[in-house]
């Protein structure tokens, strides 16, 4: 067939009015066309016109594409390339040719799927229907095995239709060996068609009314085939959740429908493990395209969805789950399990963390719709609170954090909850538990910015092992949350686990007196990390309706601890007086209650015992005494001078917190019973008001600080070094209390000789941090606590002396510098005995002569020149002294010598005169 004979045949076809296309109109454009003898030559030995017209059309259609529309490329790799000017005509009259051919003869049940302008019908028997369907089938495959035609997408109609009539021959040919062969040849076309067009035949072919069962069931297997491989999900889901007007399907179910599909058993594992790789894929598209936004975010609930259905499947399928952990949580197995641990490697940018954080936050929170297992995410809750605590405050992860930390914990068990908050608020190497964080990584912001920072390998950080370092940062996120229930839940599991650690004794199972006093350390910072963050808790004020709406369990407590304390004496007098200074207003405003009534009488039962003590039983008279009278309402109860102080205290205002101070020195200073059972809140409140930038409130919080060593001495140092040394507060607030232990440590005076290891270990510690001005706080700490020790410290001169040597070769910083040499100074001149230092001296003698030497800086050199002026001058004063107790020593030895000759002469003359007497006689 000449191409220009078909070109007009297309041509005249696209261009006829659908109104003249009956089969006398079809004919006629063929008889226009000088191809006749060609096409009448074909197989229409048939008294059907229609038919003989339909053959003559296939075959043009197919003539036209090989001659006029498709030009091969010129090598086997090039791409073929298509005639632009005839391609609209082509697809129009394929569309047409579409009408009367292959839709004509599909199965009743799959005729209507498209639109059809022609009206034509035929009354066939199946057999001949069966034969013409194949017939229209294989001259549309031989179209189709064309890509670029294959991939028109207004030729949608005609691939829905073929679609159709392979699924619809199948089932009239019912299964037949003899046309499998052909039937496979059908079914593979199907790969020349995009996805997204295929999908969206399928489906609407699987939503026909009426649709027989067999050809239900072989479009099912063909959709789960097509999910199944390489790109099918994203567009199963593109396809499902696209809005048509008509569709009025939420998308939430949608959604459902789709996680039901991939989700549910049966499919085999590389079904499943595909699916999931383009579920992780789309999920990551899906959220950080810049695109449309609701149509995104549905995208990815949808993916959600799925993997939870996937994640719901029975244990058979655990490794299905491992790999939802592992995309989820694998990111952060880097920060838990460094692969390099070399100084200066960058684990995480600040876009990868916030990325990985992105991703959880909206596959466990974040969606309105679907939301995975939070159980998943308990192994790193402690991970997420570190992390918290180290970022900057002003970066959007820290919500990120927050939630997926509120979430997590909102959603556990009571039992759950107790170990979880025991993992967060102890280190315990021993629980498996949780995951924790490399001691060694850092946060490094860059170029001075804390918008831009790495987490990187470092030196070890000095709260990674911190009992209760943790406590305050979790404290945070609850009253920020505002999740009152949970605040509950958690105040009253802390409240437990303060009674449980109070009641440890370690005495009966540490034998070692070092690993005695290291157990003991232990204890006392787990027990100030409860009542700090039990304190914190019960001061938010949101907590308190809570609190009053359900005191039964808190009651039940309180009353269960008197009654073992009455009847075994196992409780603890510091674990009394804690718990009753926490809920003394509270037991107080609920009088009325039985329960409460109850626990009066116990608190009178045991003032009365003989082993109470003179200020637990002040305290149990504060309690019992302004609950005893009549007017107990909020609004009538009589504000005592302590409870007047400590409103005062805890006011914004700086001017109320010093005149709130002032009244509770004054307090302090008369011994008042209400005050000394609240010393353990004290020391909380004065250790917040320590943040003030007013430095009149900072220095009112100091004095209170130094008052109540007279009433809580060691835990007010301890408390003070814990904040000290915390690398969770900010350095502004560790200065200040660096400061301020100084100043306490002052006023102790000579008794704080017994904390000097504790003291000293502190600074030492300080002087290796990594800000500049706390390591040059600490050198200054450090001298200043050696000087009112009165240089009492050979015990651990080598170990500063080596710190301040490495401070002085090694610190960029020159305040440092300075400051270390100063200090070497300083106890230098204070050496009471150069023989208790005979190992160290040569050693320190000459590091100064090489300062002096070699130090670029002046005032380093000047202090260094003092250092051996000091030194030298007690060298000398050392050896007059061992000059003058030689010469007296040689003197009193000569001396000696000469008396008792003279003694022996004496007692020889002695002799003689008496042997003479006798002669004589």
């Amino acid at each position: 067939m000449l191409p220009k004979s078909v070109s007009k045949i297309i041509g005249d076809l696209a261009a006829a009015d659908v109104k003249d296309l009956s089969i006398s109109g079809l004919q006629a454009i063929l008889s226009t066309a000088a191809a006749t003898d060609d096409l009448n030559a074909l197989e229409c030995n048939t008294s059907d016109p229609l038919w003989n017209v339909s053959i003559q059309y296939l075959h043009a259609q197919q003539c036209f594409l090989t001659t006029c529309l498709i030009q091969k490329a010129s090598t086997p790799d090039g791409d073929d390339l298509i005639n632009l000017p005839e391609q609209t005509n082509f697809v129009l009259a394929v569309d047409r040719i579409r009408q009367f051919t292959l839709n004509l003869y599909l199965p009743k049940q799959l005729r209507g799927l498209t639109r059809c302008d022609l009206r034509l019908a035929v009354q066939l028997e199946p057999e001949e229907r069966i034969r013409r369907l194949r017939f229209c089938l294989e001259a549309f495959r031989r179209m189709f095995e064309t890509k670029i035609i294959a991939l028109q997408s207004k030729l949608e109609n005609c691939i829905l239709d073929y679609v159709a009539g392979v699924f619809g021959y199948s089932f009239l040919c019912g299964g037949s060996t003899e046309q499998s062969e052909q039937l496979g040849e059908l079914f593979e076309s199907f790969g020349q068609f995009s996805l997204e067009v295929l999908f969206k035949s399928l489906l609407v072919i699987k939503g026909t009314p009426n649709l027989p069962l067999e050809v239900a069931k072989q479009v099912h297997r063909e959709l789960l085939r097509l999910t199944g491989e390489a790109g099918g999900f994203p567009v199963l889901c593109k396809t499902l959740l696209c809005n048509v007007p008509s569709d009025e399907t939420p998308t939430w179910k949608k959604s459902e429908i789709i996680g039901k599909i991939v989700g549910s058993k049966g499919h085999t594992k590389k079904f499943y493990r595909q699916v999931l790789r383009d579920c992780f894929s789309f999920y990551e598209v899906s959220l950080f395209n810049e695109g449309a936004g609701k149509e995104n975010l549905a995208f990815a609930s949808t993916c959600i969805e799925c993997l939870k259905q996937i994640y719901l499947l029975p244990p058979a399928y655990e490794e299905l789950r491992s790999t939802i952990k592992e995309y989820f949580l694998g990111r952060f197995k880097e920060l838990v399990e460094p692969s390099e641990t070399l100084s200066g490697t960058i684990l995480l940018e600040r876009s990868q963390l916030m990325a990985a954080l992105y991703l959880n936050y909206m596959a466990f929170s974040g969606s309105t719709c679907a939301s995975l297992n939070s159980g998943i995410l308990v192994p790193y809750v402690r991970v997420f609170l570190e992390l918290y605590s180290m970022i900057p405050k002003e970066v959007e992860e820290r919500q990120y954090l927050q939630t997926l930390i509120v979430f997590c914990l909102a959603n556990r068990e009571r039992s759950e909850l107790e170990s979880i908050v025991e993992a967060l608020m102890f280190s315990n190497e021993q629980q498996e538990l949780m995951k924790y964080l490399h001691p060694r990584i850092n946060l490094k912001t860059v170029e001075d910015s804390s918008a831009t920072y790495t987490l990187q390998i470092g030196p070890e950080r000095s709260s990674s092992t911190d009992e209760g370092s943790l406590g305050p940062v979790l404290v945070e996120i609850l009253k920020d949350a505002n999740r009152n229930l949970l605040i509950y839940d958690v105040f009253v599991i802390m409240l437990k686990l303060f009674d449980r650690v109070s009641m440890n004794d370690t005495s009966k199972t540490i034998l070692n007196a070092e690993e005695q006093d290291e157990a003991r350390c232990k204890l006392f910072l787990q027990k100030y990390a409860l009542i700090q963050a039990l304190m914190e808790l019960v001061n938010h004020k949101q907590f308190h309706s809570q609190l009053y709406e359900n005191p039964a369990e808190i009651l039940t407590f309180i009353r269960s601890m008197l009654l073992r304390t009455l009847e075994k004496g196992q409780t603890k007098e510091d674990l009394l007086e804690v718990v009753l200074s926490i809920f003394q207003e509270y037991l107080q405003r609920l009088h009325t209650r039985d329960d409460v009534r109850e626990i009066f009488r116990l608190l009178l039962r045991l003032r009365d015992s003989d082993w109470c003590s003179t200020q637990l039983k002040s305290q149990i008279d504060v309690i019992c005494s302004n609950s005893s009278g009549t007017n107990h309402g909020r609004d009538n109860l009589e504000v005592s001078p302590y409870q007047n102080a400590l409103s005062l205290c805890s006011d914004s205002e700086p001017y109320c917190k010093v005149y709130g101070t002032t009244l509770m020195l004054r307090l302090l200073k008369e011994r008042d019973k209400e005050t000394l059972a609240n010393k353990h809140a004290i020391l909380i409140l004065a250790l917040n008001n320590l943040r003030n930038v007013e430095s009149y409130a900072f220095l009112n919080s100091v004095r209170l600080l130094v008052a109540l060593c007279d009433c809580l001495e060691a835990e007010t140092l301890e408390a003070l070094v814990k904040e000290y040394q915390s690398g969770e507060n900010e350095v502004d607030y560790r200065l200040k209390v660096g400061e301020a232990l100084v100043k306490t440590v002052e006023a102790v005076g000579p008794i704080a000789f017994r904390y000097r290891e504790l003291l000293i270990n502190c600074f030492l510690n300080g002087c290796g941090s990594s800000p500049d001005e706390f390591r040059a706080s600490s050198l200054a700490n450090l001298g200043n606590v050696c000087r009112i020790l009165s240089y009492q410290v050979h015990h651990f001169f080598y170990e500063m002396f080596l710190m301040i040597k490495s401070v002085i070769e090694t610190d960029r910083f020159l305040p440092a510098r300075r400051a270390a040499i100063l200090v070497l100074s300083q106890l230098v001149e204070g050496m009471d005995n150069l023989l208790t230092f005979q190992d160290y001296l040569l050693a320190v003698y000459r590091f100064l002569k090489l300062i002096v030497e070699t130090e670029r800086d002046e005032v380093t050199r000047l202090q260094a020149s003092v250092a051996l002026d000091h030194l030298s001058a007690k060298t000398k004063d050392f050896l007059d002294i061992t000059a003058q107790t030689s010469r007296l020593e040689k003197e009193i030895r000569i001396f000696g010598i000469k008396e008792q000759q003279a003694e022996e002469r004496r007692l020889i003359k002695g002799d003689s005169d008496s042997i003479l007497k006798k002669l004589l006689d």
